[in-house]
């Protein structure tokens, strides 16, 4: 089984930190600093998990990601999607409202906690 990842407005974390390998044989991975609601709809129509760090997303773009299964939302991002969308279109949705990319050691420690979260995601989604 093979994952795509999108991470959305990576561009928000410090330079030199960054996500660390999925503990899976095969997956993609796409980072983009930033992108516009159409932008989104186009880089994410086939991921299967989404990492938003401020991105808007609502039930409109939500329609056109027809794959994600996991949407991963992270600090001013938690606000900014519709999660009664992503519910009714079975999406899951994992937040950490509590998220800070201020330093690099909290941004780091993000970035290795979505990670975790992913392998778990994709270790139960296995089972």
């Amino acid at each position: 089984m093979s994952i795509k990842v999108v991470v959305l407005d990576s561009g928000r974390l410090p330079a030199g930190v960054d996500f660390p390998p999925l503990q899976i044989d095969k997956y993609g991975w796409e980072q983009y600093p930033q992108l516009n609601s159409d932008e989104i709809a186009d880089r994410c129509w086939r991921a299967d998990i989404v990492v938003t760090l401020a991105s808007r997303i609502d039930g409109a773009v939500l329609e056109k990601m027809s794959r994600v299964g996991l949407l991963i939302c992270a600090g001013e991002a938690c606000s900014r999607v519709d999660q009664t969308a992503a519910f009714a279109s079975g999406v899951e949705l994992l937040v950490f409202p509590e998220a800070e990319y201020s330093s690099i050691a909290r941004a780091q420690d993000l970035c290795d906690r979505v990670c975790a979260a992913i392998d778990h995601y994709i270790r139960t989604a296995r089972n």
